[in-house]
């Protein structure tokens, strides 16, 4: 479906798995072919739908502009039957083999032809030639718990290779101290994909920065707030965040925990005594609306509640993952004001002659940072890759990884 967030994803994950360019169509018949070429992030909607630079040579440490695969030849024509007999066969072998390789003379190299290496880690057509992907040394395909076997659904590495488990970002505070430093959001208001693009922006930027982030309380989603049996959700109910890798690349904590610890007297936030049920209440589920003063009620409280607490201590960065602005991680800007390569970052921002902002050390100062990523003019409804640059393409690709 054009313009639906939740067909870019589907369209992200077989990218993960390696499936051909070639195996995705839109309904839309003006767009019907548009998964079939290469564009760049910026070629079209920042968000409608998904680039295959989000997928493609992830493993690698350098930028790559193209596939593999080249242009589709538009004088071929299939009944509607035999392509899809043709797609099944193809995913069918792609799932079995991951394409070991590269193509060699057009046939797919075999599991015979490539020695020492593990067999179920290459990601087909969006990867690379093994030795090109020195992301996956130590790495091994991840295991799916069923009653069979099913592994080969795995798109991600459990271990995952020994550059991500050894990965420090340059962009935390040096400056360490023993006050933990926050990152607390607003989920997106739309629909569960946009509070999935939303929360990548966010998440990324969090782990970048090492700091700690906050998950809102559970309240009411679009849409899914029609079930009767769950009205309240935390982001918590969709992400496995109790694992260990997750917990290694991103320390977070909920509302209610970050109120008990920092709300408390002696905490970095403190929060008046005759406030702190209220507040406590609405860590842990809220509800939309004003909250109204004096609240008593069997009902929830309005998460305004939990906002105006947040705003008496938070700063909330200028900054928006919109049409109109891109973040910039450069360790030369950050470290010493000075980028390392304007050039990518000119390249990537001037898609759509975006706004380059820079992370500096300036942002990364208050212990406490707001992102209300829920409405204008800090929305962050875009494909973290578009709007997040990062110069070190080893980083950005850890990152995507």
């Amino acid at each position: 479906t054009w313009f639906s967030t939740f067909s870019g994803y589907i369209i992200r994950l077989r990218g993960y798995y390696g499936m051909s360019k070639f195996f995705t169509y839109y309904s839309w018949l003006e767009r019907k072919f548009f998964m079939h070429r290469w564009m760049e992030v910026g070629d079209g909607s920042y968000y409608a739908r998904e680039y295959p630079t989000g997928w493609t040579s992830i493993d690698g440490d350098i930028f790559v502009d193209n596939d593999t695969e080249g242009s589709r030849d538009s004088t071929l024509a299939f009944p509607r039957d035999e392509m899809d007999k043709l797609k099944a066969e193809a995913t069918a072998t792609l799932i079995a083999t991951r394409y070991i390789g590269e193509k060699k003379d057009d046939k797919v190299v075999s599991s015979a032809d490539v020695a020492h290496v593990d067999t179920h880690l290459a990601r087909g057509i969006a990867g690379r030639p093994m030795e090109s992907t020195p992301a996956l040394i130590g790495a091994k395909r991840g295991h799916v718990t069923c009653d069979t076997n099913v592994d080969s659904l795995a798109y991600w590495n459990e271990p995952q290779g020994n550059r991500d488990s050894t990965f420090i970002t340059p962009f935390g505070d040096s400056q360490s101290s023993s006050k933990a430093k926050y990152l607390v959001f607003t989920a997106d208001k739309g629909g569960f994909n946009n509070i999935r693009m939303s929360f990548e922006i966010i998440l990324v930027i969090s782990a970048a920065l090492d700091r700690i982030l906050v998950l809102p309380p559970e309240q009411p989603m679009y849409l899914l707030k029609n079930d009767g049996a769950k009205k309240h959700r935390g982001l918590h109910h969709f992400f496995e965040m109790e694992g260990n890798y997750y917990k290694k690349r991103v320390k977070y904590m909920s509302m209610e925990e970050f109120v008990l610890k920092e709300g408390r007297p002696g905490g970095q936030y403190p929060i008046p005594a005759e406030k702190m049920d209220d507040i406590l209440h609405a860590s842990r589920v809220c509800a939309p609306g004003r909250h109204v003063s004096g609240w008593k009620s069997v009902d929830n409280p309005a998460c305004e509640v939990i906002h105006d607490y947040l705003v008496q201590h938070a700063i909330t960065p200028n900054i928006t993952a919109t049409h109109h602005e891109c973040l910039v991680f450069d360790k030369g800007m950050y470290e010493k004001g000075v980028p390392e390569d304007p050039e990518s970052a000119m390249k990537f921002c001037s898609s759509g002659k975006r706004k380059l902002v820079y992370v500096t050390k300036k942002l990364q100062e208050p212990s406490l940072l707001y992102i209300q990523g829920g409405k204008p003019p800090t929305r962050m409804l875009s494909h973290y890759y578009g709007y997040l640059h990062f110069s070190d393409v080893s980083i950005g690709n850890y990152y995507k990884r």
